[in-house]
């Protein structure tokens, strides 16, 4: 009988292995299909924990939105024109409330705040891993975001696990530690340093690693609060997951949770701070 934390444990392995395919082996087409079912599932979940999920007319404009934003990069050659994006988001927020004019039996002011709130978190958050991809050397760049989730978020388990004494933040997530969270910006630190070595010996990169270690501690933060802001919201729904799809871990928010938060940090830093050349 396999136990919780085995379970966790190889799940997670084998989530790790087809993750490193689509990146250095799949096509980029089947990257960028992997982020947009993963939006998608993350935006299914958010509904079904907030028991949105029956209110198909602002479902359905949500659906379609998110569409719309992943497919701009594509029909305006990678890029995301602020114009474009503005008038997008614009058009969606009044559709929004049209919608809770016409069904105002069905949809109040804080279905159209949370249906907002679920395309910004689920959807724009987590596309800038498809940003990165896009990149110059994005093959390799893309690896800095889920380090610098995943691993903090590994590390803190085990810390926790093993030397954890001090609570962090019992009110949000009792089960966190204050060790458990300095092991997770060591582990941060320690994993994006090894991937470092790895990108000059495989991949003929140079390595900037005060930029590395910079953006490790800045990950081994982001990733924490992301975990954090999630079951902030499994709280505030009494949801003890988003969901039951990865066994161990729960839904797809549940494992990348942290992920979102991490992932448009480590874009606008390397967009603006070289870690590789």
């Amino acid at each position: 009988m396999w136990s919780k934390t085995g379970v966790r444990i190889l799940s997670g392995v084998i989530g790790g292995i087809c993750v490193l395919f689509l990146i250095f082996s799949g096509p980029d087409w089947l990257f960028h299909a992997a982020v947009v079912v993963a939006c998608f599932l993350s935006l299914h979940e958010l509904y079904m924990t907030f028991k949105q999920e029956t209110k198909w007319q602002m479902v359905t404009l949500n659906y379609a939105f998110a569409a719309v934003f992943m497919a701009i990069p594509y029909l305006t050659a990678g890029t995301y024109p602020r114009e474009l994006f503005t008038f997008v988001l614009v058009l969606y927020l009044m559709l929004l409330m049209i919608c809770s004019i016409f069904w105002n039996d069905r949809i109040k002011f804080y279905d159209v705040s949370s249906s907002l709130f679920t395309l910004i978190y689920a959807v724009l958050f987590l596309f800038h891993l498809t940003f990165i991809r896009s990149m110059e050397h994005g093959v390799v760049l893309v690896m800095f975001p889920l380090i610098g989730a995943w691993m903090p978020d590994t590390f803190a388990f085990f810390a926790g696990k093993f030397f954890g004494r001090h609570k962090l933040i019992p009110s949000v997530s009792p089960n966190k530690t204050v060790e458990g969270a300095i092991g997770a910006v060591i582990g941060s630190v320690i994993s994006m340093l090894v991937y470092g070595v790895i990108i000059e010996s495989y991949f003929g990169l140079k390595a900037h690693y005060d930029a590395i270690v910079f953006l490790s501690l800045l990950c081994g933060v982001v990733a924490q609060l992301g975990d954090l802001a999630a079951s902030v919201i499994k709280r505030e729904y009494k949801a003890k997951d988003f969901g039951n799809l990865i066994p161990g871990h729960g839904g797809m928010l549940d494992r990348i949770d942290s992920l979102i938060f991490v992932t448009p940090l480590v874009y606008y830093f390397i967009l603006y701070i070289p870690v590789i050349s």
